[in-house]
């Protein structure tokens, strides 16, 4: 889970050094870091088109939304009764007849469920009709017996004394237990919120945060569309071989610890699913490798510190994108995870700023490249008298 949401802006859970060293002037050059060697394409002046980077109020409001939501709170309520927009947290036990005798059946008991009401789903899913409606106008401590059915195509079969049962069209007597309600509250958006959850941005009103939220997504557009393209045109001349070997170890473990369900034991079977090459691989890691090595060198020439930040921002960092400081987080994933992870994320941050700071602004949208043209185009595009610009551009 970890490794999953220690993604802000690109992948950095392998466990790689972050130290580089090299010249400190701006610009292009070649920067020596302890994953290799590349040398930078001018990182300032590189184009953003006006048109790709505007941001609207409705995105500025889908920020706000998904942030209230985020720090939403959820109360749980002893006393009450379930209503048609209620949030129900209750156990179920069902039985089936079988041989004149009612008997519970795998799958069918389960505590601490949370129901919604409103959208009729159990724990997110939805369930056999009437389910969730049982629910309706009962109060927390009731405990209740309900008479349902499967419906006739439902397919499933269950195992009583051994035997396979089918449940398709079958009667079931579930028995509810309501333990309690829950009340989510959002909070007010207003500057006591800001205040409150920004004070390390030094954000104090409303329009300071919306302010500071158009920059982000700015920065976040500029950066969308023209970093792979610099990359490229970074060159890597020399690749810390033991650096990459820990890299591609460290991956293949990742890898085999997410799909070892799937029957993915080690690299060979992940490439055997995926239809990937060795080769193939290869460069996918080296792409990788190359652009921690871009960040760290951009980083260092503008004489940002890894090991400064991390002590100096790491744990507020931490605190606002993983929900939790530094040292639980190490408890939990380890030392050199979770430090070298937040110092790449951060010096991403810093190289990200400095870019978007000192791009050249042009006007309209970034010039697409159109497919090239197969000779069936070309016979339509010869008879068809409005030529289009997809069809004139090679």
């Amino acid at each position: 889970m970890f490794k999953k949401i220690l993604a802000v802006a690109l992948s950095a859970t392998m466990a790689l050094g972050l130290a580089a060293c090299g010249s400190s002037d701006s610009g292009s050059g070649s920067v020596k870091t302890d994953l290799g060697t590349v040398k930078l394409a001018d990182y300032k002046g590189l184009p953003a088109y006006q048109d790709d980077i505007k941001v609207t109020d409705e995105e500025v409001q889908s920020v706000i939304d998904t942030d209230l939501n985020n720090h939403a709170t959820t109360k749980t309520i002893k006393k009450g009764k379930v209503e048609k927009d209620s949030t129900v947290v209750f156990d179920y036990s069902g039985q089936i007849e079988v041989k004149g005798k009612k008997v519970t059946f795998d799958g069918g008991t389960a505590q601490d469920q949370t129901a919604d009401i409103k959208n009729s789903t159990v724990n997110g899913s939805p369930m056999i009709d009437g389910f969730v409606d049982a629910l309706k106008g009962h109060k927390v401590g009731d405990k209740f017996t309900k008479k349902l059915a499967f419906p006739k195509d439902y397919g499933n079969k269950v195992k009583v004394d051994n035997k396979d049962v089918d449940l398709s069209g079958k009667d079931v007597w579930f028995t509810f237990t309501v333990k309690s309600l829950q009340k989510t509250e959002t909070p007010k958006f207003d500057d006591e919120f800001v205040k409150t959850n920004y004070k390390e941005e030094g954000l104090k009103t409303v329009k300071e945060y919306k302010d500071y939220q158009k920059k982000e997504l700015k920065y976040n557009k500029i950066m969308n569309g023209l970093w792979m393209k610099y990359l490229e045109d970074c060159k890597v001349s020399e690749y810390d071989k033991k650096a990459l070997e820990e890299y591609e170890s460290e991956a293949e473990s990742s890898i085999v610890a997410q799909y070892s369900s799937y029957g993915i034991t080690d690299i060979k079977s992940y490439l055997d699913v995926t239809g990937m090459t060795e080769d193939e691989w290869h460069k996918q890691s080296k792409e990788a490798m190359k652009s921690r090595m871009v960040i760290l060198a951009i980083a260092e020439k503008e004489g940002h510190d890894a090991d400064k930040l991390y002590k100096e921002e790491g744990d507020s960092f931490a605190k606002k994108n993983y929900g939790a400081d530094i040292k639980t987080l190490e408890k939990n994933y380890g030392a050199d995870t979770v430090k070298d992870t937040i110092q790449l994320n951060l010096l991403l941050m810093k190289v990200r700023d400095v870019v978007c700071e000192n791009v050249e602004m042009k006007k309209g949208s970034a010039p697409t490249t159109a497919a090239p043209t197969t000779k069936a185009s070309e016979t339509d595009k010869a008879t068809d008298k409005e030529t289009t610009a997809a069809e004139t551009t090679k």
